[in-house]
């Protein structure tokens, strides 16, 4: 490790996460479908014939092949490639950003602390792509990105420099639990789901990364987030059920009911994205928001 550049591991780290990238397309396609993860293997989903490993290569694959299915000859949705190249970059950027974004690309990195904070940022970085995919369209969080964060945070915490195991498990246990709480409380005020489980376990994984007063800074700001974003679409999607409802939609037909459901679906965006982009930004940025905030707010 002390003889690897700095432009190797960078290089590594793009393979890794373009790697990642091939497997969180599996989940985006799979999972709110429920579909097994590893069963059926690859395959094509218009002729159902298995892929070929060396057609599976991130990225290079869909290049090989030229964008078409080397069974059927029909076309490969550009998506694969794009989803896999923004990991692979992702990937990168997680080891660049725990140099501090150094321009010495030539020397090692030996400090082991700044390897924790790589494969943390790792997992945070790239789970924005399979959390925002799925949870916008499907309302779901894959328990692979929840539950393993926890899985990931307790291991990353063994590595000298970062966040202790005991730190690891107490983010986890109190970050998560609270939202829970926090979850069923406003569930019993409002009289209605207030809070996805699925978030509750987001948080934790979090908590797991970056400890319990990170973990809670993460949900302060993608609370923010949201209600920035919440708002004003909430006023938007209030207008356009005003203007449909204005123009005297007479027939109520069953296709009426499904796209009034749809409309309805719409109209409602999940937390856990905002969550998940909030992550990294804090644990890269987290000190520097809170001395501007001291700073500008209260004056200190």
């Amino acid at each position: 490790m002390e003889e690897i550049p700095l432009w190797y591991s960078l290089a590594v780290f793009f393979v890794l996460g373009a790697c990642v990238g091939s497997f969180y397309n599996v989940i985006v396609y799979r999972m709110p479908r429920g579909i097994s993860l590893v069963n059926p293997p690859s395959h094509c989903p218009l002729c159902k014939k298995h892929i070929p490993l060396y057609y599976n290569l991130p990225i290079v694959g869909w290049l090989i092949l030229r964008g078409r299915s080397a069974c059927c000859k029909q076309p490969i949705s550009i998506i694969y490639p794009i989803g896999e190249s923004l990991c692979g970059l992702l990937g990168a950027l997680a080891l660049y950003a725990a140099t501090g974004f150094t321009t010495d690309f030539w020397s090692p990195v030996t400090d082991w602390s700044v390897w924790a904070d790589a494969l943390a940022l790792f997992w945070l970085l790239l789970g924005i792509y399979p959390v925002s995919a799925v949870d916008f369209k499907y309302k779901l969080i894959p328990d692979s990105i929840s539950v393993g964060g926890i899985v990931a945070g307790l291991v990353i915490s063994f590595i000298p420099g970062g966040i202790t195991p005991v730190q690891s498990i107490v983010g986890a246990l109190v970050a998560g639990g609270g939202l829970y709480l926090l979850g069923f409380v406003a569930t019993k005020l409002l009289n209605k789901p207030a809070m996805g489980f699925g978030d509750v376990k987001l948080l934790a994984g979090f908590g797991a990364l970056m400890g319990l007063t990170r973990a809670v800074e993460v949900l302060v700001v993608a609370s923010i987030l949201g209600i920035v974003v919440m708002v004003p679409y909430a006023k938007i999607a209030e207008r356009r059920a005003a203007k449909k409802a204005a123009q005297g939609k007479a027939s109520q037909n069953k296709d009426d009911s499904a796209e009034n459901e749809e409309d309805e679906g719409a109209g409602q965006i999940p937390f856990g994205p905002f969550l998940a982009f909030a992550a990294p930004f804090m644990y890269l940025w987290g000190d520097l928001l809170k001395e501007l905030y001291l700073k500008l707010i209260l004056g200190e």
